[in-house]
């Protein structure tokens, strides 16, 4: 009995009205997050299933291996858009034809199959992010494999009838095709897979959102910790009745959790830094020269850009978190009340791992630009694919949203409000949640 009395008065203090709330925002944002993965990889699938081909040879043969393409059995059939070219500049093209990436069947393609040779046809894809569901295989990825069973099945055909296979026709048979790669950055062009230039650039990619996440919780539980401690130990009552203006007394302890964020963030940025130039296909001039003609590269000054939004972010947590602090009423109420920015954070650090926020339908493309630690995790891949307006954009932003919560902060902080405001408000009913008081547990022994 006396048992079940202490977990009630354990459960009473920690299930509060605001756990329920955290705890329903919680699901109902995870929720919205998996509805909206759901929908994109949908959208993925049904992209993926169109093929885009340009057939430059347009003999009978390659007119064979399309149709084949179309329709390769009775109960399959594939949606193969047929364009065609008009300069070899394929970023441009790309542009024009307002496509993702295309299957290009080259001049001769017929010639060097008839000849016993393998045939070479051409993979043109653009690159426009390094998440993992943008890169999924897109249908003209697939059409590699499509062509290579077109092709063996209208050269089977053509073989047969002309009577017994050589030695060298089943050999041409099993490797009837052989691939061209070239990804398109930007206006760039480099003979270069673009499953390639992901595997080398998503490291890249990866760790700055792992950085910018953990340093926005370790900024934002620092000062929410030392706020609402001093707070409920009546410590900031005294430091703020001394002769010292609240003014310098915020600034110092902003200033002071900027500065130690910063410095890891420092030391994060050159040991990842480090740490990529040291992984042996980093260092592949076969692929080094491919990436820096493509322009995904970051220079000092662009790492300091990213450094740039990176404390911007910092900034309108540890604002946020001032602010948290004095609603905390005890200890524990401090470390639930970290939940939001939890939540802010996690967000767009799932978004910028798993797809590409720009293509996200609008409404919730900009729903996600709302919250500005999106703008931070975006920022390394913006740089890198030169996508600056988006940068600038969201730098500007987050300066307006940081000046709205400085001014929030800054007038709980010089008013009385900082010791008069806490979550909820008010006194604790004796009877609590479970509607037992605190007596009753004594009276019970």
């Amino acid at each position: 009995m006396k048992f079940l009395n202490l977990l009630k008065k354990e459960l009473r203090e920690m299930v509060t009205p605001t756990t329920i709330l955290i705890l329903v925002m919680i699901y109902v944002g995870m929720m919205m997050l998996g509805n909206v993965m759901n929908t994109e990889i949908e959208k993925t699938v049904e992209e993926g299933s169109k093929i885009v081909i340009c057939d430059q040879d347009n003999t009978n043969f390659t007119q064979a291996v399309i149709e084949l393409m179309k329709k390769p059995s009775d109960d399959t059939e594939n949606d193969v858009k047929i364009v065609a070219l008009q300069s070899e500049d394929y970023a441009k093209e790309l542009d024009r034809l307002d496509e993702k990436s295309i299957v290009i069947i080259p001049k001769g393609f017929t010639e060097q199959v008839e000849g016993g040779k393998t045939a070479e046809y051409i993979f043109v894809s653009r690159l426009t992010s390094l998440s993992t569901m943008s890169n999924i295989s897109t249908g003209s990825d697939m059409a590699g494999s499509i062509i290579k069973t077109a092709v063996v099945s209208a050269l089977y055909a053509d073989k047969v009838t002309k009577g017994q296979l050589t030695t060298d026709e089943i050999l041409q048979l099993e490797t009837p095709v052989d691939i061209q790669e070239k990804t398109v950055v930007s206006d760039k062009t480099a003979d270069i897979s673009s499953s390639v230039v992901v595997s080398l650039k998503s490291m890249e990619n990866m760790f700055l959102p792992i950085i910018v996440f953990l340093l926005i919780m370790y900024s934002s539980q620092m000062l929410l910790n030392a706020v609402s401690t001093e707070k409920i130990d009546k410590t900031l009552e005294t430091l703020l009745s001394a002769p010292v203006s609240r003014m310098a007394v915020l600034s110092s302890k902003m200033l002071a959790a900027g500065i130690v964020a910063a410095a890891y963030a420092v030391v994060m940025m050159l040991g990842m830094n480090n740490m990529m130039g040291s992984l042996p296909m980093g260092d592949s001039d076969m692929y080094k020269e491919s990436i820096e003609t493509l322009g995904l590269t970051i220079s000092g000054a662009q790492y300091i850009l990213v450094g740039l939004q990176m404390f911007v972010s910092i900034l309108i947590a540890l604002s946020i978190s001032l602010v948290l602090g004095v609603l905390a009423k005890d200890a524990k109420s401090g470390q639930s009340l970290l939940l939001p920015i939890q939540l802010m954070s996690m967000v767009p650090y799932i978004f910028s791992l798993m797809m590409d926020i720009k293509t996200l339908s609008p409404v919730v493309r900009y729903i996600v630009y709302a919250i500005p630690f999106t703008h931070t995790f975006m920022s390394i891949e913006n740089i890198m694919f030169k996508n600056y307006t988006l940068y600038w954009g969201g730098l500007i932003y987050q300066l307006v949203l940081l000046a709205v919560c400085m001014t929030f902060a800054i007038r709980v902080f010089t008013s009385d409000k900082i010791f008069t405001m806490t979550l909820g408000g008010g006194k604790k009913k004796s009877g609590g949640l479970f509607g037992k008081k605190k007596e009753e547990i004594h009276e019970d022994e």
